[in-house]
């Protein structure tokens, strides 16, 4: 039997389109998890503070003060994968020690919200968002004033799936459950293998990105958007894994 590699070529040379074709389907028929929130450089001492809408400026240090209330639960409906108003994120950000700044990546943290700028923003805007959508926030210079270049934006994921299957992934555990509308929620592996999470096919439909309220802490992606992400090299930990695919 002739080598795989050798076969492919063959193909491609003889009918390029369709095997072109047949590679692009098999990347949208994998859906990979990130556990990037695990990622606590996200947000680690990035040398920004920020002014939540109606409030004064955080004061420049490290150290955060506990959140309001309102606070709080927004950046808990943001981690189900809520869609937010933009009132309900941080209004803007300043930079307060530019030696740290640069540790920020095209993805990082601004008070508990998901930010995006660079490259991946780039990305993201090719790709089907579904209900969700890029939410652009400015952050300034030490003075509160002076605008940086950007554009940054906030990750409103918006979409939602309902496909995460708890009792055919490895090592999932049962964390609590939504007083109001009875939804379980799940915990899984800080850091799964490929494998581990399982995901009915039902996932493979609709928004390249999302986030399943049954799963805590994890984001899910299409294989085309992992792809393009994986590509583009970002020096971004996005702790992938692919997810284990179930006809259900």
């Amino acid at each position: 039997m002739e080598p795989i590699s050798a076969a492919a070529a063959r193909e491609t040379r003889l009918c390029p389109k369709p095997f072109a074709q047949l590679q692009e389907q098999k990347m949208s028929e994998e859906i990979w998890v990130s556990s990037v929130g695990s990622n606590y450089l996200l947000g680690d001492k990035l040398g920004i503070r920020e002014k939540h809408y109606g409030q004064d400026w955080a004061p420049p240090k490290f150290e955060h003060d506990a959140p309001t209330k309102e606070q709080a639960f927004n950046s808990n409906r943001h981690a189900r994968g809520e869609k937010l108003r933009r009132e309900e994120f941080v209004e803007a950000a300043f930079v307060f020690d530019q030696k740290r700044w640069p540790r920020a990546k095209d993805f990082f943290a601004v008070d508990g919200f998901y930010a995006v700028k660079g490259r991946l923003a780039a990305i993201l805007k090719d790709f089907d968002l579904g209900e969700g959508e890029l939410v652009e926030f400015p952050i300034y210079e030490a003075d509160k004033t002076t605008r940086l270049p950007g554009p940054f934006y906030f990750l409103n994921f918006g979409s939602q799936k309902d496909c995460f299957i708890a009792d055919e992934t490895k090592g999932s555990r049962l964390i609590g459950r939504n007083k109001k509308t009875g939804v379980e929620l799940w915990g899984a592996a800080i850091e799964p293998m490929d494998g581990d999470i399982a995901v009915a096919s039902s996932a493979l439909e609709g928004a390249d990105l999302w986030i399943d309220p049954k799963l805590n802490g994890k984001i899910f992606m299409s294989g085309r958007l992992h792809d393009a992400i994986e590509a583009a090299k970002l020096k971004i930990d996005f702790r992938f894994s692919k997810a284990r695919i179930l006809q259900r």
